[in-house]
């Protein structure tokens, strides 16, 4: 049996979501997706104190959010409130740890990599570098922007996924 990742874009995100090829079929195992997509969506819809990483400053502290339309990652106190968004769709890699170049200005042992990852979005892959209170925290944001990324907020989308590789079960 050869195990086949069912999205690239979410890459290693789906481990649990894989499918089982046999021979002749596929087969979808997807134990527990559906309840960790949306406590994934829940917790990211509640909020989460943040810090968000700058240049030369010790970083922001700003509660970040994803809005109601599952659309867009949201933050405030911001002095320029419609531009404290950024768009799921404009999302192009969410990164764990401390990689980015933000993230190197800052001594070892300022943040505990855990609870550091990075998004990048927009056409000039500008990057926004938080820091979580916890590595569980973080690891719900990466898991749950991935999820968006890959097209999946919740049980009807992840069925929609499942009906159309039922209908399509072979990869292209």
């Amino acid at each position: 049996m050869a195990l086949t990742s069912p999205k690239s874009l979410a890459g290693d995100l789906i481990q649990r979501e894989l499918m089982l090829h046999d021979g002749n079929s596929f087969h979808f195992l997807s134990a527990n997706i559906i309840t960790v997509v949306e406590r994934c969506m829940s917790s990211m819809q509640a909020g989460t104190q943040m810090i968000k990483l700058r240049g030369g400053s010790k970083g922001l502290v700003r509660f970040y959010y994803l809005d109601e339309h599952k659309s867009c990652i949201r933050w405030r106190p911001s002095r320029k409130n419609e531009r404290a968004k950024i768009s799921i769709d404009s999302i192009q890699e969410v990164c764990e740890g401390k990689q980015s170049e933000i993230f190197q200005r800052y001594a070892d042992g300022s943040f505990d990599p855990n609870c550091c990852f990075s998004i990048y979005y927009g056409d000039h892959m500008e990057s926004l570098d938080l820091v979580s209170s916890s590595g569980e925290e973080a690891r719900t944001w990466i898991t749950g922007l991935k999820y968006l990324m890959a097209g999946i907020s919740d049980e009807d989308s992840l069925s929609k996924r499942q009906r159309t590789r039922d209908q399509y079960p072979y990869p292209i």
